[in-house]
């Protein structure tokens, strides 16, 4: 009986934009290679968490103690007392499905299954596909077999790092979005009952940064209609009321995080923390994003992107208002919204999924 090859995807939960998942399903469509994909909650430390497990609870935590801090002080602090559960997890993971390779997609995934190789010592390769725009410190090791990167900076400082230029691949990120036409963005905002003005996106998970970039963008009355993210009931009645103190205003809520892409797409700048899924869309729709900038783990990526003319950055909420009005007043929307057309034209999870299917890994 044919048995298809089989991928291994690790994966945690601070993934970006379900990206596994949809990366799974490219791979799948294809029709050359079965797909698993396994969370940190299946290989990681399931019973009991541990500090390094609710470090994840904020996202890219982890990745940034292990740029500011020698691994012996990471070590000592957080005595890593689940690893060698995840060890022999990974471990009994390889053996069962025997994967022609693992795929790791997040910082998280990639240095449990480079430990679990190093310990374990199984001769399955490493894939890791980097959802960044700068080089992290640490990231490169003699375990990994590919990285997949989003640009050629990238690239270049894994080279001068040691790793052979055709082991690391530039393929840009694999988050897509349709671009809709003018007709259609129209019938759309219709559909919504959205004036005719510019629309806005709002999305920022910090509770209280986001009622106070609402509060300022809500004082601008009807030079915009706002598009809100906000899955908290409590703090989603508290928009609400504000929102009727201001009636020439039109906002509409997003409950969904699977709805947020095709408010994207009728929106005309987006104002929003780093979520380098949102940016990216963003990009290859060509709608300015407003970055704001609260943790000091993901200034890096915001200072790649705005020295590449990607987006605008706010450092303090009341920045968000004055970029707001120089995007829909001057030419830096143009400016921003064709840089990010242009960076991102060639990059697909198509390719990525037609690369990862062809991969022999020997």
């Amino acid at each position: 009986m044919f048995r298809k090859r089989i991928i291994l995807i690790l994966t945690s939960r601070d993934e970006p934009d379900g990206v596994s998942k949809k990366l799974a399903e490219a791979i799948r469509k294809i029709g050359t290679h079965n797909v698993v994909v396994m969370s940190d909650d299946r290989y990681g430390s399931a019973t009991k968490l541990s500090a390094l497990d609710k470090l994840m609870d904020e996202g890219g935590e982890y990745q940034y103690l292990l740029e500011k801090k020698d691994k012996s002080v990471l070590k000592d602090k957080f005595a890593f007392k689940t690893l060698s559960k995840r060890v022999n997890r990974i471990n009994n993971l390889i053996k069962r499905f025997h994967p022609d390779y693992i795929l790791c997609v997040t910082p998280y995934a990639h240095h449990c299954a480079t430990e679990a190789k190093r310990r374990a010592r199984f001769d399955t390769q490493i894939i890791y596909m980097m959802t960044s725009f700068y080089l992290p410190k640490r990231i490169h090791d003699n375990i990994t077999n590919v990285y997949i990167v989003e640009n050629s900076e990238i690239k270049s400082a894994l080279v001068q790092n040691g790793i052979k230029a055709k082991d690391v691949m530039v393929m840009g990120l694999p988050f897509e979005i349709v671009p809709v036409s003018d007709i259609e963005k129209t019938l759309k905002k219709q559909e919504l009952g959205l004036p005719k003005v510019k629309t806005v996106y709002l999305g920022i998970q910090n509770k209280k940064e986001l009622e106070k970039a609402y509060s300022l963008l809500l004082d601008q009355g009807g030079i915009a209609n706002l598009a809100v993210y906000c899955e908290d009931q409590k703090v989603l009645s508290a928009l609400s009321a504000k929102a009727v103190t201001v009636p020439d205003m039109k906002v509409v809520f997003i409950q969904e995080r699977e709805r947020i892409d095709e408010y994207l797409q009728i929106c005309d700048v987006a104002v929003t923390e780093y979520d380098v899924a949102t940016i990216y869309k963003c990009m290859k729709l060509g709608v300015p994003s407003i970055v704001l900038s609260t943790n000091e783990h993901e200034q890096a990526n915001i200072s790649f992107l705005v020295s590449h003319g990607l987006c605008l950055t706010a450092k303090e909420d009341i920045e968000i208002v004055g970029l707001l009005y120089k995007i829909l007043q001057s030419d830096v929307g143009e400016y921003v919204s064709e840089n990010g057309k242009k960076w991102v034209e060639m990059s697909s999870i198509d390719n990525i999924a037609a690369f990862l299917s062809a991969y022999i890994a020997v």
